[in-house]
């Protein structure tokens, strides 16, 4: 049963590494070129889905940051080079959310413009979690302002960001996250 596996898996790395070098040899420009275990690992996640870009981040280790189209479906995958999957994100309906969550978006009492679902893997030194935490994450605009919410898969707010005009969320201009309008819940 295990050799079976181990085969199983040494197959789809061949395949997955021969369908990326035909599919990288017809691009001019490599963003980064991915491990067969990154590929493998994405793969899993993403049987039918084709790798649409990807990056290689450079943290307190090297991480790849993967975009896959799966239909019209878009997701981001970020692995370690080994193949480690730390976290995946989707894009999420409100009617695909559980009932919980769902509730904690509509009872914002304002319209839902984006919710991402984040499941992490591993965290920090990548070290693999035995059960992955699932988050969502939604932009609501009230009061002429945009907000982003994430909230725990039980429905429960863990942080709460107002996006000031003019600055991205992710562009702080070296300020601390609470000169953003940024709450969060313990």
């Amino acid at each position: 049963m295990v050799r079976k596996t181990w085969i199983t898996i040494g197959c789809c790395v061949a395949l997955i590494a021969v369908l990326c070098a035909v599919t990288y040899a017809e691009k001019d420009k490599k963003e980064c070129s991915l491990t067969a275990a990154v590929q493998a690992a994405v793969k899993a996640l993403f049987p039918n889905a084709v790798i649409d870009k990807c990056k290689m981040d450079e943290e307190e280790m090297k991480m790849c940051e993967v975009k896959v189209k799966d239909g019209n479906n878009e997701s981001e995958v970020k692995l370690s080079a080994d193949g480690m999957v730390a976290e995946v994100e989707t894009v999420e309906t409100l009617d695909s959310l559980p009932a919980a969550v769902a509730q904690t978006f509509k009872s914002q009492g304002t319209e839902v413009t984006k919710i991402k679902k984040g499941v992490e893997y591993a965290q920090l030194k990548l070290v693999k979690l035995d059960t992955p935490i699932t988050t969502y994450e939604g932009k609501i605009s009230k009061d002429g302002k945009t907000i982003e919410i994430k909230v725990a898969a039980d429905g429960t707010i863990i942080k709460q960001e107002t996006e000031k005009k003019g600055h991205d969320k992710d562009d702080d201009n070296g300020k601390d996250d609470d000169d953003k309008g940024e709450h969060e819940k313990d």
